[in-house]
């Protein structure tokens, strides 16, 4: 990816290169929270904490269930997704995304839209062809899940708590990549 001041370069980490990137996804979060980015943390949250949920998944990394991918600029990490398959013999054709995290320093430069766009196409290439992923509703990312060709599913109310402890509706999105 060029067009900025410094590329962006889009990776898939195995687990190695997972838990060495710890700490730049633990900055990463960090940054999308102090932005008021609803991303599984309240205000107060600390590296600790942030860091001990990056490392949590783990496991789910290094038994293939769960392809992290971070967007590269300069050599810090800008921006992050997670491909979270399902483990279940009922789905093995479904596949979760999560944790589309962009540096607000680095945003509206298309990191967001390179790191779903690999993400897709890994789903595609493993045979995950239906992605689902939830989103704040009313956040800029809606309208990225859109312009990406996802569908709306539904909007389920008080989902979670913003960053300032107050309940906060998420929308649904779904995928068919066949």
């Amino acid at each position: 990816m060029t067009g900025t001041a410094s590329a962006v370069e889009i990776l898939e980490l195995d687990p190695d290169g997972y838990r060495a990137a710890i700490p730049g996804l633990t900055e990463l979060t960090l940054d999308a929270i102090a932005g008021g980015a609803s991303v599984n943390f309240l205000a107060g949250a600390t590296a600790e904490d942030v860091a001990a949920w990056w490392t949590a998944r783990t496991a789910s990394v290094e038994d293939g269930l769960t392809s992290p991918f971070v967007a590269r600029q300069g050599g810090r990490i800008v921006g992050s997704t997670l491909l979270m398959r399902s483990g279940n013999q009922n789905s093995p054709h479904r596949a979760e995304i999560g944790k589309v995290i962009v540096l607000r320093a680095a945003r509206r430069q298309g990191i967001a839209r390179a790191l779903m766009e690999a993400a897709e196409a890994r789903a595609r290439a493993d045979g995950n062809w239906l992605l689902v992923l939830d989103t704040e509703t009313g956040s800029g990312a809606e309208a990225l899940y859109r312009s990406l060709g996802w569908n709306e599913t539904g909007t389920v109310p008080n989902y979670a708590l913003l960053v300032d402890g107050r309940l906060s509706p998420a929308t649904f999105f779904w995928k068919d990549l066949r």
